[in-house]
Formats: structure tokens, sequence, C-alpha cells
């Protein structure tokens, strides 16, 4: 299994996916995991489950499914379509 296709990751791996250096993800984490960051899990070798990660991420910038962002459905017409009345 490739680095790109991997589910768990350690915290090197997770950096690396996130385009962090591990430094700053190592200063970051504790802040992270108290908002709800996924823990490393004892039975996957310490390692933290990466599509749990990238929920919390999608979460916290308001990208979850539920938020509505992201998502084709409009409310209403963008005004740079709006015709101009003549």
């Amino acid at each position: 299994m490739t680095k790109a296709t991997a589910l768990f990751l350690t915290e090197s791996q997770l950096a690396e996916r996130m385009g962090l250096t591990t430094d700053v993800l190592a200063t970051a984490l504790p802040a992270l995991t108290k908002a709800g960051f996924p823990v490393p899990d004892p039975l996957f070798g310490k390692r933290r489950y990466w599509p749990a990660c990238e929920a919390f991420l999608d979460r916290r910038y308001g990208l979850a499914k539920s938020s509505g962002q992201g998502t084709p459905a409009l409310d209403e017409e963008e005004p740079w379509k709006k015709k101009a009345s003549a």
C-alpha cells in the first residue's frame, strides 16, 4: 500500500498529507485534539485514521455535507448571472 492510499497515518505522514511540517502539526495537535480531532488508534500502531481526520477538517472549515457548502444546490440566482433590465 502506498502512502497516498494508506488509511492509518503516522504523525509525519499526516503532516505531509496536510501540507505541514511535523513541528507545526505537533504544535497544533493538542488544540486540535481538544476540539475533537481523531486520536491515534492503538489497534493500528497508534496511527490516525485519515478519513476521520479529513472529515474533522471539513467540518472545521464548513465543508461538511450538512453545512450546505460545496454543493451545487443554490438558494438564489448568482448575482453575476442576473440579466440587466432594459
